[in-house]
């Protein structure tokens, strides 16, 4: 009878997709959504939040000309467009022609009737729904280091039908609101979301650096699925080549170039946001912690942590604890 090989290898690790993992972060706070149906001639300016919102806008009929104050170049929506701002304050205009008087958007308050903003000239019109939402404090500066800041995504994309759903259903259930509709919208919007970011992902639109370009090479994917999935593992350049099936040179070459970041830079953050994560569990202990994403000792786990957080494990749970408390996380 054989002998079964042993090796320090699990039989299996969970491979979790390194965006669903970042998404799983992600937790959607007061969301809200206006429906606006204007006739032209129309436009109104919009100042930004004083806490940066993801905050998106997708055309349902009719056309737009969207414009952030720090762009140079105006961007044509059509019917079935959609836009999106990822944790950005910057001002922008929306208007039916570049002549068109602007109004501020509290302004348009006052045109609510029955959930739907109604307002313009009486011409030709366009029907927008558009929204915003928080997050957690925590999660956001992980979305903002890894997302563009701006998505404009055409109905010609390749628009999937699932993707294509969900935007039918955000229309509908804002035309026509029924029981429990802020919690189902809210669950749209983070549908959407998705989404978006994996549509972006897939087209000819997404820039060739950064960590959707990485994701989206079928290499460097792999490579960083299996530090996801192995965070307590003994990573090396040359065990990270042989997972993306790359020479030890080309792989960290490569790497470098598209995230801007050697593979065990990439490794250290990602295992400190993740130590962070347990951390703000209060019912984790610093060792745990420190042996759950590598590091055999915890003073040596709490040196690294402190130098890419700023704070020591245990100051940072203590601030965590106030911020959460203070923020109702």
């Amino acid at each position: 009878m054989g002998e079964k090989k042993i090796t320090n290898r699990p039989a299996f690790e969970h491979r979790m997709d390194p965006l669903s993992e970042v998404f799983g972060s992600l937790k959607i706070q007061d969301a809200i959504y206006r429906r606006l149906e204007a006739t032209a001639p129309w436009g109104f300016s919009y100042l930004g939040d004083t806490d940066p919102r993801i905050r998106f806008g997708l055309v349902v009929r009719g056309s737009a000309l969207l414009k952030f104050k720090n762009q140079r170049r105006t961007i044509s929506l059509s019917g079935g467009d959609l836009f999106i701002s990822i944790l950005s304050d910057e001002p922008f205009t929306l208007v039916d022609h570049p002549r068109s008087a602007i109004v501020d958007s509290s302004e348009l308050k006052k045109f609510k009737v029955d959930g739907v903003i109604r307002f313009g000239g009486g011409g030709p019109l366009t029907t927008f729904v558009s929204g915003s939402f928080g997050m957690s404090t925590f999660g956001a500066p992980l979305i903002s280091t890894i997302l563009p800041r701006f998505l404009h995504l055409r109905l010609e994309q390749n628009r999937s039908h699932a993707f294509q759903s969900v935007l039918d259903l955000l229309a509908s259930e804002t035309a026509q609101p029924g029981i429990a509709s802020s919690r189902l919208i809210s669950c749209l919007y983070e549908l959407l979301f998705v989404y978006a970011i994996r549509a972006y992902a897939s087209s000819p639109a997404a820039p060739p650096k950064g960590w959707l370009a990485a994701m989206s090479d079928k290499h460097l994917s792999k490579a960083i699925e299996a530090m996801h999935a192995g965070l307590a593992r003994s990573w090396s350049v040359e065990s990270l080549a042989r997972e993306a099936r790359m020479s030890r040179s080309a792989f960290a070459l490569k790497f470098k170039t598209v995230l801007g970041q050697t593979p065990l830079e990439y490794l250290t953050q990602w295992r400190m946001y993740k130590a962070g994560a347990m951390i703000r569990s209060k019912d984790t202990s610093f060792s745990e912690v420190a042996s759950a994403v590598g590091y055999g000792s915890e003073s040596s786990f709490s040196r690294v942590f402190k130098r890419e957080m700023g704070d020591a494990p245990r100051e940072y749970r203590r601030k965590c604890v106030l911020l959460q408390s203070s923020a109702g996380e």
